[in-house]
């Protein structure tokens, strides 16, 4: 079982509730704590949660990142990327409203 304040042990903030059906996959070689959930038959969809501090991104994005994957593939996407919290759970909602 992932956890990411046992792979980040010095990620600077303390993350809000997941959305709904999200798992933590955090793992101390990826860039920032993630969490995943399945969007479809063929697609993963993950939460990437940065660093509050921008001198400690590993990549210049903003705080809340949501990429798409394919099962098959190790690609991901960057979809839509903010500094909200609120914002990025509107658009995790309205991709799953697409896939209805």
């Amino acid at each position: 079982m992932f956890d990411y304040k046992k792979e980040f042990r010095y990620f600077d903030f303390e993350i809000p509730p997941l959305p709904e059906g999200f798992v933590d996959m955090s793992w101390h070689n990826n860039i920032c704590p993630s969490f995943e959930r399945e969007l479809n038959e063929t697609q993963i969809i993950t939460l990437w949660v940065n660093y509050k501090n921008v001198k400690r991104r590993e990549l210049r994005t903003k705080k809340f990142f949501i990429t798409i994957e394919t099962k098959d593939e190790m690609d991901h996407v960057l979809i839509y990327e903010t500094d909200s919290w609120k914002v990025i759970n509107n658009q995790i909602n309205k991709l799953f409203k697409k896939v209805k």
